[in-house]
């Protein structure tokens, strides 16, 4: 087994003589000793705030912009069992900002009911939640699964 052995704490550095090309003189200078200098502090997060030079507190920087698609992307009609459906949706640098439904089903009455119901319950719930991934709207379960596939193919043209 090999052991080596280190000192640890303060030791005196010895001086050494330096000599001074321009003269050939010789001076003796005294070195620093490590207990001399106040240990250096690691750098940390810090609880004060920026300040200005004339005390008052420095204006935030600026929010980068936000990057994203921008525009009206229309998705796929998308058949289902009682019509199809299709949407459009406005997106805002990434953000959907609106989602406006282009077809919905078919003309019947209970078509018409459920209808009028669900599409503005989905549209709700894809603002919200910004995606197509959301809860299908109870008792119109064709409606939904129409809407959110067309929002999905949407979000896809956007590339989102």
């Amino acid at each position: 087994m090999l052991a080596a052995g280190w000192r640890v704490g303060n030791l005196p550095i010895p001086s050494v003589a330096l000599a001074d090309p321009a003269s050939g003189q010789v001076s003796a200078g005294a070195s620093p000793s490590p207990t001399s200098a106040a240990p250096a502090s690691a750098p940390g997060p810090s609880s004060t705030a920026a300040t200005t030079s004339a005390g008052a507190p420095a204006a935030p920087a600026p929010a980068p912009a936000p990057t994203g698609p921008t525009g009206v992307f229309v998705g796929p009609a998308v058949g289902t069992f009682y019509g199809t459906m299709q949407v459009q949706l406005a997106i805002n640098n990434g953000e959907i900002t609106q989602v406006q439904p282009l077809v919905v089903g078919l003309g019947d009455g209970t078509s018409r009911r459920i209808n009028a119901s669900a599409v503005p319950q989905l549209q709700q719930r894809v603002l919200a939640s910004q995606t197509w991934n959301v809860a299908y709207v109870s008792g119109a379960s064709y409606t939904s699964q129409g809407v959110l596939a067309s929002v999905k193919g949407a979000m896809a043209k956007a590339g989102l």
